[in-house]
């Protein structure tokens, strides 16, 4: 009887599988070292950049162990969105080998092969669902997205109590220092925690990435969420969107609004209903962007709103305002009823933010002191939501200034971009 935890080799099994239009599977670095850290530890924490095919890695061996007669092999995650990932990767190989399935529930997400061994897919949500089962292996994916371990501690870690070569492999990206992985990754570099390992995987792990996308990413990403996503870097996203810095960012502008006729003037607005409504006013001559000045309300009427509006677009000679695509009625009332004119703002919200905090990250975002400082304030401390595997922002007060921003930069870049294409 082989030692191995995995009985049939991963290395046969690879050249069998099929996987959409893959007739064989190759694994890179950091999928072998997925391997090897389950061999070796019977906790593992995988750090791998995106597009380094961890998932996959992951229904590879969840599908080895499969084979192993009398297993049970569990996928936990955030929410079954992000499980079905893998859920997928194995009732796929499992259709493609034509293997034969006591049982195959598509709604309960469970399958048992005709050799007793079941895979289970399973919501980090509904915590009821993880009590009280055994398990050989168990995945949990996304696991930097889950706010604490209890899930495990309280409920997954006597699952792997019954069986004494059980394995828990924990696949993530990093989400800083603050998430509990960060502290299970630790556990796996110190020696005291002898059943314990871990490592990071950055993009270079996957030969098949190519280094022209890689500066691609580079270019089109801000620094802190390049270097959390393809380097890895645990210290890089305390979940501030910008790096925003005073000193840098927020200026005295007299002398861009002492000389107007170089530069455009555009505006972005977000119009809240019930939230704040954010207009922000921002000149640029094609390469930088200065906010030069802005209005923030509460509650008003949209005759107030209309008024105010009005009375920027002619102080400043607005060229263009990019209204939220959603607002379709009050733009249809602004240009019947107020003259007010608005283009609908391009919505692609993470290139969007991509794009404004490369800005940032070149200085090429400024803000006036003393008019701008509100939106300033905004775009400092708009955040990302630690809890969504896809980057995705948290809506509160700092999101209807940060959103109008970027409504008038990206629009007018793309905008801009597809006239003279």
């Amino acid at each position: 009887m082989s030692d191995k935890f995995f009985k049939v080799p991963v290395e046969k099994l690879l050249d069998k599988i099929v996987i959409g239009e893959h007739n064989g599977i190759q694994f890179n670095e950091s999928q072998w070292g997925m391997v090897e850290g389950l061999e070796e530890n019977r906790f593992w924490t995988h750090i791998s950049a995106r597009r380094t095919g961890k998932s996959l890695a992951a229904g590879i061996l969840a599908f080895a162990k499969l084979l192993e007669p009398g297993k049970q092999v569990m996928v936990v995650a955030p929410n079954f969105t992000l499980s079905s990932i893998i859920w997928d990767y194995v009732t796929d190989i499992i259709r493609n080998l034509q293997l034969e399935v006591d049982r195959f529930n598509q709604k309960d997400k469970v399958v048992k092969l005709i050799n007793g061994s079941t895979f289970r897919l399973l919501s980090a949500n509904n915590r009821d669902s993880l009590v009280g089962r055994a398990a050989h292996l168990v995945i949990v994916d996304e696991a930097a997205i889950i706010p604490d371990d209890e899930y495990f501690t309280r409920d997954l870690r006597p699952a792997l109590s019954t069986y004494p070569d059980s394995r828990a492999l924990f696949i993530s990206t990093p989400r800083g220092k603050t998430n509990y992985l960060y502290n299970y990754y630790l556990r796996g570099q110190d020696p005291e925690f002898e059943d314990w390992g871990s490592a990071v995987f950055t993009w270079r792990s996957n030969p098949l990435l190519s280094v022209k996308d890689i500066d691609e990413a580079r270019r089109s990403s801000s620094k802190k969420l390049f270097a959390q996503e393809y380097e890895c870097d645990w210290t890089t996203t305390e979940l501030q969107v910008y790096s925003l810095d005073e000193s840098r960012h927020l200026q005295d502008l007299t002398y861009v609004k002492e000389n107007l006729s170089k530069y455009e003037i555009i505006a972005g607005l977000d119009v809240g209903y019930r939230d704040a409504n954010a207009f922000v006013v921002i000149a640029t001559d094609g390469e930088y962007y200065y906010v030069i000045d802005e209005y923030i309300s509460g509650e008003v009427t949209t005759s107030e709103l209309a008024a105010k509006i009005k009375e920027l677009e002619e102080y400043w000679g607005i060229d263009m305002i990019y209204i939220d695509s959603a607002a379709q009625q009050l733009k249809a009332d602004f240009a019947y009823d107020y003259d007010i004119f608005c283009e609908n703002a391009v919505k692609s919200v993470n290139d969007g933010i991509n794009y404004l905090a490369s800005l940032v990250d070149h200085d090429k975002l400024i803000f006036d002191r003393n008019t701008g400082f509100q939106t300033f304030t905004a775009l400092a401390n708009f955040k990302w939501n630690p809890k969504t595997e896809n980057p995705k922002t948290i809506h509160d007060d700092n999101s209807h200034a940060s959103d109008a921003t970027r409504y008038g930069i990206y629009s007018h870049v793309k905008k801009s971009i597809n006239i003279y294409a």
